[in-house]
């Protein structure tokens, strides 16, 4: 008997709302499996936007700052759910929950606490249907630093008995997966290895006012400076080890605020600059892959990569060419059937179905959580499969 559910995901790069409807049913095995139905996005507007941004850093006013900036979220939400029932020609009666993501303005596992925005509420009453939000916060409460959390979703849908499957997802930060080739597909380690896009689309904005660096043609026309990577590659968090997540309180605009001082005096240094980011990604994301593959004794895997940064040239590229050396095979995820964008939607959809049916979720340690946990928080509809209108 299948299961509808939406999953809701918008990342560190604070473009939109990504929004899929997931199909879950248990195959002749009994094993739960799924599938995108449909999907949907809707961009953040300029403002909203411009204040998810604002927000991610210390600033005045953040108590109000924040109000407003969860209505907004919600209301968008609701519009991406909305689209995306009406484009699959499904009714919110249908659908069992919304899992959504939020927008992470501050994460601060050391503390006790992961910000995720989001009115789930508001977000219930605008769609009529249940929602499951807050997934960070259980893990975080058993000790954990409550990311990254796709690695149990990432077993589901990658796991293989061939060959061990790493999977690098490639949004404003870089996490990776290890997951094992034995029977149980025992996911060996899962971390937060560092920026992926977030350094980059933040100086393309900044500089070029680019939301990104389409088909890497900046990144191209530029030069790696090696003395500006060796700086970069220096950063403590770099050398911490798992567990281990990070976000945007350490790698931000203060990370690279003398080169864009620098590239506002001088625009040819510009591509330089970019190119440089774009290898600092590649550089960090290749290392932590060679010291898994060292420490798990691994001879041999797919590297499984998702997420924006699947869709930069120079990115799959290098990692293809130099992980050669290492036997590693490097794939994008759409390769495989699964659309490299919708990943974490796909794995929130996931987590509001695990919520619903009360299944703790193990994620092996990984998070350094000590008890494995339900993930998320029930805001229910009392109305249900009716979308308020006021």
């Amino acid at each position: 008997m299948s299961a509808l559910y939406v999953g809701l995901m918008s990342g560190t790069s604070i473009d939109g709302v990504d929004a899929v409807l997931v199909d879950f049913f248990k195959d002749e095995k009994g094993n739960l499996q799924s599938k995108i139905i449909e999907s949907f996005d809707v961009d953040f507007d300029k403002e909203t936007k411009a204040l998810l941004h604002e927000l991610c850093l210390s600033s005045y006013d953040e108590i109000e700052k924040c109000g407003v900036a969860r209505v907004a979220i919600a209301k968008t939400e609701a519009k991406a759910v909305l689209g995306l029932l009406q484009k699959a020609k499904v009714e919110p009666k249908d659908i069992i929950a919304i899992g959504s993501h939020g927008q992470t303005v501050r994460h601060r596992p050391e503390k006790g606490f992961s910000l995720q925005l989001d009115e789930g509420p508001l977000l219930a009453a605008l769609t009529g249907i249940d929602v499951v939000n807050n997934f960070r916060a259980a893990d975080i409460a058993f000790g954990g630093n409550g990311a990254p959390l796709t690695q149990a979703f990432h077993k589901m849908q990658f796991a293989s008995t061939d060959k061990v499957s790493m999977v690098l997802n490639l949004g404003g930060i870089a996490n990776l997966t290890v997951i094992d080739k034995d029977a149980k597909h025992q996911v060996l380690t899962a971390f937060d290895i560092g920026p992926a896009n977030t350094l980059i689309d933040a100086a393309m904005r900044l500089l070029l006012n680019k939301n990104f660096d389409e088909d890497a043609k900046v990144a191209r026309s530029g030069v790696v400076i090696p003395m500006l990577l060796a700086k970069y590659l220096s950063a403590p968090y770099l050398q911490l080890e798992p567990p281990k997540s990070t976000g945007r309180e350490t790698f931000n605009v203060d990370f690279i605020k003398d080169e864009l001082l620098l590239s506002t005096q001088d625009k040819s240094f510009i591509p330089d600059f970019i190119a440089t980011l774009t290898e600092f990604t590649v550089v960090s994301c290749v290392n932590a892959i060679r010291q898994c593959l060292y420490k798990y004794k691994i001879d041999g895997a797919r590297l499984i990569i998702c997420g924006g940064g699947a869709y930069n040239p120079y990115i799959v590229e290098k990692m293809t060419n130099t992980l050669s050396k290492n036997k590693v095979e490097v794939i994008t995820s759409d390769k495989l059937g699964a659309n490299a964008k919708l990943i974490e939607a796909h794995a929130f959809a996931y987590f509001a179905y695990k919520f619903v049916n009360r299944e703790a979720l193990d994620l092996d340690g990984t998070t350094g959580a000590k008890r494995p946990s339900i993930l998320g928080c029930l805001c229910p509809t009392t109305y249900k499969g009716e979308p308020f209108v006021g």
